[in-house]
């Protein structure tokens, strides 16, 4: 069994983006906002995440080695970093994070 890292190992154009997450369902998975203190989770709403995923157009992605994707949708202050696991039907954010640059 390999590791698969984070690392990018291939950016997307947005069309190739765009056509990877039409016609699918957007999830949060179970674990995407362990990270917040409870005082965030009433800041930071599920919705909000979901509305970004599918309104919003990000500023880069790249797929991961370990075939996840690395979204980066511009906010007020860096970037808001999504990482989204992409199968057949739906579309699983896992992680978010906010990030001040895109790694290029």
């Amino acid at each position: 069994m390999g590791i698969y890292t984070t690392r990018p190992v291939k950016e997307l154009n947005l069309i190739e983006l765009k056509e990877l997450l039409r016609s699918k369902q957007t999830i949060l998975s179970a674990h995407a906002l362990d990270h917040l203190s409870s005082g965030q989770r009433k800041l930071f709403k599920e919705e909000d995440l979901i509305n970004t995923v599918e309104k919003e157009t990000p500023r880069k992605a790249y797929l991961q080695e370990n075939k996840r994707y690395a979204c980066y949708y511009r906010k007020s202050e860096g970037y808001l970093k999504i990482i989204l696991d992409i199968d057949k039907t739906s579309i699983t954010i896992i992680s978010f994070m906010n990030v001040l640059e895109i790694p290029r």
